[in-house]
């Protein structure tokens, strides 16, 4: 308890996040009382601490802190943050996060898990968090999660901690959507989520394993193939011409003959 208000004396509290992108459909709720009102969120609006922005299907918002911090929401997704104790906060869905080193960290906070973070870059959803760079610290329990490792929390209460392929983890819409995510490559997030649906195959008792990493980087299906028009100047109509009468004898060579349609 000493750390934590060592922690919240020294270190500059989340007070605000500006918008800095928005996909399709996100709301931007305030926080009045016991109530809230929602309107649509646009680039450069100024999140408060304890107001939430929530997405819809196939939408997500990027929010950028004074410090350098980046969040990115994706689908489906309600996410809000508390200043004083720099806790970003998910109800429901996804997000990816950059935390600059050296800032003073902060908390995630789940309704699964929550855990210290330093600098770090990593994806968390309902009942999973993954380390691309950094390391965290899981809460109460201690145990570390480092870069290159996810923690998962079991239908049964106990949790994993596991590896995934670092060379697959960086594609995905959410990790590019509005450029790459700062210290990281272009290309690389959503193929993890094939590593993701695997596990989710064969642990099917994991508590919303599938539905909330597709919430995170929804299933793609694959696109129907719509034709392609040429606009391209028509042939001369051809001149009609009177027709040679068949033969009395049928015609050696069928394959040239042409019957109407």
């Amino acid at each position: 308890m000493a750390l934590g208000v060592l922690h919240a004396a020294e270190v500059p509290p989340l007070t605000s996040a500006t918008v800095t992108r928005v996909e399709n459909h996100v709301s931007y709720g305030k926080v009045i009382g016991d109530k809230s009102e929602t309107r649509p969120a646009v680039p450069n609006d100024i999140i408060k601490a304890n107001n939430f922005l929530m997405s819809e299907t196939d939408s997500r918002a990027e929010l950028k802190y004074e410090d350098g911090t980046l969040v990115r929401i994706g689908q489906n997704t309600i996410f809000s943050f508390d200043a004083a104790t720099r806790t970003l906060n998910l109800k429901k869905g996804t997000f990816v996060f950059y935390m600059p080193k050296g800032k003073g960290g902060g908390t995630i906070k789940t309704p699964s898990f929550t855990a210290a973070i330093t600098g770090t870059v990593g994806k968390v959803s309902n009942n999973i968090i993954a380390i691309i760079e950094g390391e965290i610290t899981l809460l109460p329990s201690g145990r570390k999660v480092p870069a290159g490792f996810f923690a998962r929390i079991n239908a049964d209460g106990s949790i994993d901690i596991l590896p995934f392929d670092m060379t697959k983890a960086f594609d995905g819409k959410l990790m590019t959507f509005n450029g790459p995510l700062v210290s990281l490559p272009e290309t690389a997030f959503g193929s993890m989520l094939n590593y993701f649906q695997s596990l989710g195959r064969d642990y099917t008792d994991v508590n919303n394993l599938p539905s909330s990493v597709n919430h995170f980087n929804p299933n793609q299906p694959t696109p129907t193939r719509t034709p392609t028009v040429h606009h391209a100047t028509p042939a001369p109509t051809p001149v009609p011409q009177t027709p040679t009468p068949p033969p009395t004898t049928p015609s050696s060579s069928p394959q040239f003959q042409f019957s109407p349609p």
